[in-house]
């Protein structure tokens, strides 16, 4: 079996890219209890997120994040990586990137 991993980075190192799409893949639940998002994130709901997403089309950089950087966000990754988008899913997911200083906004 190959070794596979999907492209990762740090919340420090995600914080500093300019220009790339913030994808925010948590629960609803989770997002509600912050009641914050990345600044200027696009919201998906990770069980509405197919193949038919309109950021499948995106080729500038997007930066996936969730609750905690991993089964949501590294799903919404590998799907977008089908597609030959350039992702990258943040590992520590939401919270990693509060403490790096992340731009936050409240939910609208």
């Amino acid at each position: 079996m190959p070794d596979f991993s999907l492209p990762s980075l740090s919340a420090t190192n995600a914080v500093g890219i300019t220009g790339a799409v913030w994808l925010d893949m948590r629960r609803p639940a989770a997002r509600v209890a912050s009641g914050l998002t990345i600044a200027g994130a696009e919201l998906r709901d990770p069980l509405d997120f197919g193949h038919d997403d309109p950021l499948t089309r995106e080729r500038g950089p997007i930066i996936v994040f969730c609750a905690h950087g991993h089964e949501l966000s590294q799903f919404a990754c590998a799907l977008l990586l089908v597609h030959k988008c350039n992702a990258r899913y943040v590992t520590g997911g939401f919270g990693a990137l509060s403490t790096a200083g992340a731009p936050m906004a409240p939910l609208s």
